[in-house]
């Protein structure tokens, strides 16, 4: 860190330019005469996709910086046998305290097979105070970020278990076992870390309802690269320095970087080295792009697989679904022909009821029609009663007159 600190002090007076950092620029007509100094690079190189060629020809050219993010280019740079204080650097940035190297584990005779991941960069360290990491870098996000750590931290802390038991013997106590943390630089987040956008540290911490402290031996940081590039654009932490370094490729990111932290100098003219050695470049990113590209076969397999598996189970559900609705259906339809009987004998009674009516409406009709003829007959009684009272009428009036005249002669004689 002294060092870095003197070289930042060093430097901190001059602005650079692209070319003071990837070196002085070439044509693509130099660039690709370059390539077929070796025949077989060449015919790797055009058997590459035309994206990758693009980019392997602009690093030659100058023009682009490289991204690193692949396990042979990260390690050519950042290898910890070579140089422990840029490992140191970054860990002491991620984990915001200062920590020192103690010594490279190496990985074999690990339990857990990781064979067919995304995983294309593992280094593992053992720091100053015991404390086991490990830091790796994804390039297709898991499925299952989690558990597949949780496996991995567990695989770690059993090889230490048997390794300190076997050396302590009887005198073995859980309490000799040191923390392993697991530090995953994702390329390409998973969807539970984009889904809480735009955080892109992930530090896992465990607590207790009842606030107990109790001591644990493992701890999970993701870094979501894609996010950072995204969200951050300003390089004022020795953190976002060495995510942009990991995360971005681009010449106006490299120039930014390198005037802010000269310190990141030394790591690109380490990574232009390969500009000098086109064979050697070839090869190793066809090698990672191998590697990439049968990860991403399983991947897709994987996703296939779920697909498949999920389609399934929608088509169980759905035809649950359908045989709970024909069971609804089968129900109604009984129902429906209740209904129907019943309505069935309900129509029968009202046509029995409008037969009655229509009987009942006959013999109304018949007694309406003697009442008529009744009436007819009472009219023609009222008729020649009418007649037969006029003529008495009549009568009465001849009666009164004679009366008088029978009176008024009775006067005379008298």
């Amino acid at each position: 860190m002294k060092q870095q600190q003197k070289q930042k002090q060093k430097y901190e007076h001059r602005v650079y330019a692209l070319k003071d950092i990837l070196g002085d620029p070439l044509s693509e007509t130099c660039a690709i005469t370059a390539i077929r100094e070796d025949l077989e690079a060449f015919r790797i190189f055009l058997g590459m996709p035309s994206e990758e060629q693009k980019r392997l020809l602009a690093f030659i050219q100058g023009a682009q910086g490289l991204k690193i993010t692949y396990d042979s280019f990260f390690k050519y740079v950042m290898n910890p046998d070579i140089y422990p204080s840029r490992l140191e650097h970054f860990l002491s940035a991620v984990l915001g305290q200062q920590v020192t190297i103690r010594a490279v584990l190496p990985q074999e005779g690990t339990q857990m097979a990781d064979h067919g991941s995304f995983v294309i960069m593992d280094i593992v360290v053992e720091l100053s105070d015991r404390t086991i990491v490990n830091v790796e870098i994804q390039k297709i996000g898991y499925l299952f970020p989690g558990e597949r750590a949780s496996c991995y931290i567990s695989d770690f802390i059993m090889r230490q278990y048997n390794r300190v038991k076997d050396e302590r013997g009887k005198q073995f106590s859980f309490r000799d076992l040191n923390p392993v943390i697991l530090i995953v630089l994702m390329e390409e987040s998973a969807a539970v870390f984009k889904n809480v956008f735009p955080n892109y540290i992930h530090r896992e911490e465990i607590s207790y309802d009842s606030k107990a402290s109790v001591r644990t031996l493992y701890k999970t940081i993701y870094i979501s690269l894609d996010t950072f590039h995204i969200v951050v654009h300003n390089i004022d932490t020795t953190l976002k320095a060495w995510l942009t370094f990991l995360s971005s490729d681009r010449p106006a990111d490299i120039v930014r970087l390198v005037n802010a932290y000269p310190e990141f100098l030394a790591c690109y003219r380490d990574i232009t080295e390969f500009r000098r050695n086109p064979k050697e470049l070839i090869y190793m990113y066809s090698e990672a792009l191998a590697i990439l590209d049968k990860n991403t076969e399983i991947y897709m397999c994987e996703q296939l697989k779920k697909e498949v598996e999920n389609l399934k189970k929608q088509v169980e559900d759905q035809k649950a679904i359908l045989s709970e609705t024909k069971a609804k259906v089968t129900e109604q339809r009984f129902f429906l022909s209740e209904k129907e009987a019943e309505i069935t004998e309900k129509n029968a009674e009202i046509t029995e009821k409008d037969a009655e009516i229509t009987e009942k409406n006959a013999e109304i009709t018949e007694k309406n029609a003697e009442i008529t003829e009744k009436n007819a007959e009472i009219t023609e009684k009222n008729a020649e009663i009418t007649e037969k009272n006029a003529v008495i009428t009549e009568k009465d009036a001849e009666i009164a007159f004679l009366r008088k005249q029978l009176d008024a002669m009775k006067s005379l004689h008298l």
